[in-house]
């Protein structure tokens, strides 16, 4: 499966994730996968199946190894330096996408007219910015803990307020009696 960026920079069009099980050619027709390439650290030319001429890179992402290909338009130079750049921007698209689906759940809405779908959007991505702001701030470092940290203290909050008075829904545990 392909995720593609495509980037401002004109000598790159784009970048793309590839599975490890990905198919490619160091010569035309003779087939191998990506994870069994020895690849440098300046990338590989190679064939990819059902596309063209691309060059490959791999990557260490915690303990993953992860691999790229980029699509040259014509025979230009390009090293590590620049795949650097190009990736860094894609694992910022990529964290924008995690955080304003997984934060601010901006897939999450319950109507289904135009308005208030757009009403939402707007919402999520407004919030999505305001904690931009905080993290830049530095009220947080991590708008993860940030999240659960206010989702513990809601329910805290919640639950102490409910129980006051309420002793009788908590269970009550009674010896058995045998008759």
């Amino acid at each position: 499966m392909f995720k593609c960026y495509q980037n401002e920079c004109s000598r790159v069009t784009r970048i793309c994730t590839v599975e490890k099980n990905r198919t490619v050619s160091l010569e035309k027709g003779k087939w191998q996968q990506v994870q069994h390439l020895d690849i440098p650290d300046n990338g590989l030319d190679v064939w990819l199946k059902d596309f063209g001429k691309i060059r490959l890179f791999r990557t260490m992402l915690k303990d993953q190894r992860r691999h790229y290909v980029v699509y040259l338009p014509e025979e230009v130079p390009f090293e590590r330096n620049d795949f650097k750049q190009i990736h860094d921007q894609h694992w910022q698209i990529e964290q924008f996408h995690r955080a304003i689906k997984q934060v601010c759940h901006i897939e999450h809405f319950q109507v289904r007219s135009e308005r208030p779908v757009r009403n939402h959007i707007f919402a999520a991505i407004l919030a999505f910015v305001y904690l931009q702001k905080m993290q830049i701030e530095q009220e947080f470092t991590n708008i993860y803990q940030h999240q659960r940290g206010l989702f513990k203290e809601t329910i805290g909050a919640f639950i102490e307020s409910f129980a006051k008075g309420k002793d009788h829904l908590l269970p009550k545990f009674i010896g058995v009696i045998n008759a």
